[in-house]
């Protein structure tokens, strides 16, 4: 005996489309009859399905439930898209400040190290000529003869050696 789907549409409250399809995938059907199903076919597919009546307020529920879940998911991604796009923008502002804050500091090593090179040839022909000018003094000086000391100075009035006075 074989029921329609017509009833089967009317016991269960669903759709002849979903009904074939739940039934070719619960019982691996090739292909379903146009006609309807068997009795026992029927009843096993009735005894998973459930009417739809009894079954449609826990649908229902699941359903929305689920629909909550992916609403608060996407506002969740769509809060975190948000927080990265934020993060992004000032990570790009940081970046700029801090290669502008580079080329500033770049310069001034630059211009620091300029000076340096500077100071040091300053240096370098102030030593060498403070050098130059001590090997000068110390040619001149050396031609000179030190002054002679005498201890016992020669008096030309008498020819006498003048001695100091002894006591």
């Amino acid at each position: 005996m074989i029921i329609t789907w017509e009833e089967l549409e009317n016991i269960t409250g669903r759709s002849k489309a979903i009904l074939s399809l739940v039934s070719k995938s619960l019982f691996e059907l090739p292909d379903v009859c146009e006609d309807g199903l068997s009795v026992d076919r029927a009843l096993k597919l009735l005894f998973k399905m459930g009417s739809f009546d009894r079954s449609q307020k826990n649908e229902l529920l699941e359903v929305s439930q689920k629909l909550e879940q992916k609403n608060a998911e996407l506002l969740q991604y769509a809060a975190a898209l948000e927080i990265v796009k934020a993060e992004r923008h000032q990570l790009e502002d940081r970046i700029q400040s801090l290669e502008l804050q580079s080329a500033s500091d770049t310069k001034r090593a630059e211009t620091a190290e300029a000076r340096l090179h500077e100071v040091t040839q300053s240096f370098a022909y102030l030593i060498e000529r403070k050098s130059q000018s001590e090997a000068v003094q110390s040619l001149s000086e050396s031609k000179k003869l030190p002054p002679l000391l005498l201890l016992h100075p020669i008096r030309t009035g008498d020819n006498q050696l003048d001695q100091p006075a002894r006591t």
